[in-house]
């Protein structure tokens, strides 16, 4: 596939990923199936440990969805519609690697709902996000909101179609971290360069039972840490990791 919105840069392990659909980067079907596709290939990368995904320009990462598609959706071509961005969006909330999510502006709609599929959200000050489907007579992000969000703020934003600012995301547990504008894509770097550092293995049973710790009690999710345990134990870089901590040296490891 053609990648015409979707764009990738690779370095130092790590993958930045930008949207790029001017003004407001809404996604249309053709960027959802470029993003599918951008991080199917990241996917097989072993050269990539972490994935930054952002927007391009100042004024949105993701401004929802291309409203222009709808009027010709009926009920079983919509149902179709919202399945396959659904599988976009499950198919990177439980992506392989670590996804580190740069907000640069407006996260409304689709774009809030892509945001919080990710696993960190580092935010710019000017950041807004909403819910505005309902003022379109349709739904989307709700089971994601409710997840992420507290309760009330989540039933707001999914009611009213009102926006909440950088702080508040914070505050109500949609960010993680809120940075100046300039300091974004930076922050969002060196951040990843941490995660990417760490025991590759490691880091990928990691965030295996992170997705794990959504889906299922805290019995089973602690027996899924065990499983993974049960790996790590066993692996060279456990033993170059405590090799070099009582040596005080800087590890190298190998992914074995």
């Amino acid at each position: 596939m053609k990648q015409e919105y979707i764009f990738t840069e690779i370095a130092d392990h790590i993958a930045v990923v930008t949207i790029n659909r001017p003004p407001v980067n809404a996604l249309n079907s053709d960027a959802y199936g470029e993003l599918f596709e951008t991080f199917y290939k990241l996917s097989k990368d072993d050269s990539v440990h972490v994935v930054v995904l952002t927007g391009t320009g100042e004024k949105a990462f993701v401004a929802g969805a291309d409203v222009k598609e709808f009027l010709a959706f009926n009920r079983e071509t919509g149902l179709a519609y919202s399945k396959r961005n659904n599988n976009v969006r499950e198919y990177i909330r439980k992506f392989n690697k670590p996804v580190i999510c740069a907000v640069n502006g407006l996260a409304y709609g689709g774009g809030l709902g892509l945001a919080l599929v990710c696993d960190i959200r580092i935010v710019c000050e000017e950041a807004k996000f909403n819910l505005g489907e309902i003022n379109m007579g349709i739904l989307g992000a709700s089971q994601y909101t409710a997840w992420a969000a507290h309760f009330g703020t989540a039933c707001k934003l999914v009611y009213s179609g009102e926006s909440i600012d950088a702080q508040t995301a914070l505050r109500v547990g949609i960010a993680d971290e809120v940075v100046s504008r300039d300091q974004l894509m930076d922050r969002c770097v060196s951040l990843a360069k941490k995660i990417a550092a760490k025991p590759p293995i490691a880091v990928k049973l990691a965030k295996q039972c992170m997705v794990k710790s959504q889906e299922v009690s805290l019995e089973e999710g602690l027996v899924f840490e065990e499983e993974a345990l049960h790996c790590l134990w066993a692996t060279e870089d456990k033993n170059e990791a405590v090799t070099a901590f009582l040596e005080k040296r800087k590890p190298i490891f190998k992914g074995m």
